[in-house]
């Protein structure tokens, strides 16, 4: 069995699209889908509880997909955002990756509008003139790009750890250190692009480079999160 846990937070505008066209893809096996909501004050949970199960949680990324781990049933765990669309054949891609040997990985992702204003940008500001790769290029993974594992890895590695931002960072660096990883190229995730249009292009971007890059040179998680607030 596959188990696709997704952490919410106050996403009512989102949730109920991305849980029904999850519900719809195939999959060569058994599969179950799991909402973590970390304390919702709008309907999040009534309208994901017309699609599957829910758990709750304290607010938290890291808290919640380790919750939902907890509840989940599945031999490998897919770690979905409420807002991203999974193509159709992903969840298969998953188990014949895992069937090939691999102990986990994640995907590549393209945006649902201004991707390639997004992308270009991240480059730029990257200084990825001459070798334009992408982190996940390195298997070196974000939540958005749809982090998958082994259960017993998962349990290995001790799951996410309880830091409120780099949570997946500091886990598929782990992954990637200690097993067998591989990107899918082939099949990309779709992210929303609200971030970059709520809080403007360059902000955004500056953000997400400056505290991948002050995280690595050990700064808090904790100081961190105050100067980045999660819109979920």
């Amino acid at each position: 069995m596959i188990s696709i846990i997704i952490p919410a937070y106050n996403e009512e505008s989102s949730i109920e699209k991305t849980l029904i066209q999850l519900s719809t893809l195939e999959c060569i096996s058994d599969k179950e889908i799991i909402v973590v909501d970390g304390g919702s004050s709008d309907n999040t949970i009534v309208i994901a509880l017309k699609h599957v199960r829910v758990v709750s949680s304290e607010k938290g990324k890291a808290n919640q997909l380790n919750t939902g781990v907890k509840f989940s049933k599945g031999d490998i765990l897919f770690f979905v955002h409420a807002d991203m669309f999974v193509p159709d054949g992903a969840l298969n891609a998953i188990i014949n990756q895992i069937d090939e040997g691999y102990d986990g990985g994640g995907f590549a992702n393209v945006f649902d509008s201004h991707n390639k204003k997004i992308k270009r940008l991240g480059t730029i500001m990257n200084l990825r003139f001459f070798r334009n790769k992408e982190q996940a290029d390195r298997c070196i993974f974000y939540g958005d790009n749809g982090i998958f594992v082994k259960r017993n890895i998962f349990q290995d590695l001790g799951g996410f750890k309880e830091i409120p931002i780099m949570e997946d960072y500091d886990f598929s660096y782990r992954m990637r250190k200690h097993f067998k990883v591989k990107q899918i190229e082939d099949l990309k995730l779709i992210l929303s692009s609200r971030r970059h249009l709520e809080a403007g292009f360059l902000k955004t971007r500056f953000q997400w480079i400056m505290i991948k890059k002050l995280y690595l040179l050990g700064f808090s998680a904790h100081t961190l999160a105050r100067w980045y607030r999660d819109v979920r």
